[in-house]
């Protein structure tokens, strides 16, 4: 009797030994993170992970908790060095994300977003699109997703690359009636707040790759439309001197050059009208579907 109550005193305290050094694990991970020591902050993360699965086991809830927010900062650091082009970085952080990720569906779809911008940097676009074929079909399933039209408008820079224009066009206009929805209880309305500029950004390049993919099909009068519905929405509503609504100007005036070029009669139908509007600096790559490249989903 007296060696059983021992033995469980000795496992009493050995359980509060290790509360208390995840505790003290926990509290250094917010540390580094308050510190901006994000790459820090995931080895403690990790090793609070390898604690809680000896204390909790591997399939408790509090593990999976856990490997979720573990899978976020993998992400989160994976797209910071892929902006320093650190690429073997990259793809270890997210291979951890992806099996992280396993009972967190969007968690996952986030992490294919990312993989799919890592290959397209590679220049792997057929990869590019398996992957974001595989978060569409995530994101499809769920009831509720952080900005999905964002991986519609990273497939139609993928598919637009892959020559694909017709099927980019489509998933480029996805994500503009995406965005709508999204935007529609703030843009037009004078009671609401002002919209977020990051997410209007989204929505005028949106209207800007309708009108790439439209130009690519020939498609001339639609596309100079969307083009300048898109530079309308960056006007509005992120200013004129704003560096998405200077580029997208360019594309809108490039485009008009361009029709006016195939279509004389639209020339002779335009004189007398207001010109359009230009502004210095090169005309926008059409290959970018986004101003810089593609579209970053949530860290």
């Amino acid at each position: 009797m007296e060696e059983t109550m021992a033995a469980l005193q000795n496992d009493g305290e050995e359980d509060n030994a290790e509360l208390l050094a995840l505790q003290r694990i926990d509290e250094t991970c917010t540390n580094f993170q308050q510190n901006g020591q994000y790459l820090e902050a995931l080895e403690c993360m990790e090793r609070g992970l390898v604690l809680r699965q000896h204390f909790f086991g591997a399939g408790s809830d509090e593990v999976w908790r856990a490997c979720k927010t573990v899978g976020e900062m993998c992400n989160l650091l994976a797209m910071t060095y892929l902006q320093q082009e650190d690429f073997a970085m990259v793809l270890e952080l997210l291979k951890k994300a992806e099996i992280l990720t396993e009972r967190d569906p969007a968690g996952r779809a986030v992490t294919f977003n990312n993989l799919a911008c890592y290959y397209r940097r590679q220049g792997k676009l057929h990869a590019a699109l398996q992957y974001l074929q595989k978060a569409l079909k995530i994101e499809g399933r769920l009831e509720s997703v952080d900005n999905p039209a964002d991986t519609y408008l990273n497939a139609c820079a993928v598919l637009s690359q892959l020559g694909r224009h017709q099927s980019a066009l489509e998933h480029a206009q996805q994500a503009l009636i995406l965005l709508q929805e999204e935007l529609s209880s703030v843009l037009g309305s004078d009671n609401a707040g002002p919209p977020k500029a990051d997410r209007v950004a989204v929505l005028a390049i949106a209207y800007h790759n309708v009108g790439v993919e439209q130009e690519f099909l020939k498609k001339h009068n639609q596309s100079l439309q969307s083009y300048r519905k898109g530079v309308e929405v960056a006007e509005r509503y992120l200013g004129g001197d704003h560096a998405i609504t200077s580029t997208l100007r360019n594309s809108c005036v490039a485009a008009r050059r361009t029709m006016l070029a195939r279509d004389p009669q639209a020339r002779l139908q335009g004189m007398g009208k207001k010109a359009a509007r230009r502004a210095p600096g090169g005309v926008v790559d059409k290959t970018l579907k986004k101003v810089g490249g593609m579209i970053s989903p949530r860290g």
